[in-house]
């Protein structure tokens, strides 16, 4: 990457924020929100806020573990390696990897500082604070419980002493909090939990609420597979940092394996969502992807591992956006259940 003095304000930002990676948080909660709204009419400031509240924690997310991984060393050990690795693949290819999915920790290339750093996460949460009040009026308490759930593990899943990601629960952690987002989303929207009698009264376990409760596990499937492959791109740098994941406990041809059953499992939810609906067989428009993905995986040629995250981060986000499709002509045109 260019030296930081040679770059754009705009590109900084962007470079230091790594907005294009948070899509996928801020399209969860979407998903979420936007399913209540068109089925259970929620009050709309309610849908617009919560993803809004979700991108500014998705961004916190991002920051804090840019933060705590250049405190501890591994993303320079981590990008070193993989400059050199970008040397042996075609230019443009290389080129493309770092745009669309990261050039790098923004602490260790000089784009800010630690102090800088500190400040940047007490405005974020401040900002999402704020930005939650009136969620936290509309939901009670319960927004409360969620959102200190959401804060422990963005917070925790790098920094000491938990650093849940260098012992092997990263996956486990995104992948909760993706079914979270979406789930809760929704569950928050429709306003029907009642605190003092711990029920859910408003809304029944319809056919509606179960179709996105499973498809919040889809979500939390790829988005768990994105962190999984992730962390293999970063093997040497992990092991060398003492950590535990899930591809160092388990090897490279051994997380390759986790990773071909955990896309199995979330085809199988594909089809459970069909059954739910004829509309949501648009979802298997993700196919392309995961099948590129499973080749790079079986073939295990040249610098594979770099290759994957890309692919599975692409599954997830268009998945997210073909869920929204999905519903908004499943409600325009009153496409029901096919039993």
């Amino acid at each position: 990457m260019e030296h930081a003095k040679n770059v754009s304000v705009m590109r900084r930002i962007n470079l230091i924020f790594r907005f294009s990676y948070t899509l996928p948080f801020f399209m969860a909660s979407l998903c979420g929100s936007l399913f209540a709204w068109l089925f259970f009419e929620p009050p709309i400031h309610i849908v617009i806020l919560m993803p809004l509240v979700v991108l500014m924690l998705a961004v916190f997310v991002n920051f804090s573990n840019d933060y705590f991984d250049h405190r501890s060393g591994v993303d320079k050990i981590r990008f070193k390696e993989k400059e050199e690795r970008y040397k042996s693949m075609n230019s443009a290819d290389s080129a493309l990897l770092n745009k669309i999915y990261w050039e790098g920790n923004p602490f260790d290339d000089g784009l800010v500082t630690d102090k800088q750093g500190k400040m940047i996460m007490v405005f974020i949460l401040a900002a999402a604070g704020l930005l939650a009040i009136p969620i936290f009026l509309f939901g009670g308490w319960l927004v409360l419980v969620f959102g200190g759930i959401g804060v422990f593990i963005s917070y925790f899943y790098t920094a000491p002493p938990l650093d849940l990601g260098a012992r092997g629960l990263g996956e486990v952690a995104v992948g909760a909090s993706f079914f979270m987002l979406v789930f809760f989303s929704f569950y928050v929207a429709t306003g029907t939990f009642d605190w003092n009698t711990f029920a859910y009264t408003g809304v029944e376990w319809n056919i509606l609420t179960w179709e996105i409760f499973v498809f919040a596990a889809i979500v939390g499937t790829l988005v768990g597979l994105m962190r999984l492959t992730d962390s293999m791109s970063g093997q040497e740098a992990h092991i060398a940092n003492g950590e535990k994941s899930i591809a160092v406990r388990f090897g490279l041809g051994g997380a390759a394996k986790i990773a071909k059953a955990f896309i199995i499992f979330s085809y199988l939810l594909f089809a459970v969502m069909f059954i739910f609906n004829p509309v949501y067989i648009v979802l298997f428009l993700t196919l392309p992807l995961t099948l590129k993905a499973w080749k790079i995986m079986t073939e295990m040629k040249g610098d594979w591992t770099i290759q994957l995250p890309p692919f599975f981060f692409g599954t997830a986000f268009l998945a997210e956006i073909l869920f929204i499709a999905a519903v908004c002509v499943q409600y325009a045109f009153g496409i029901g259940p096919i039993f």
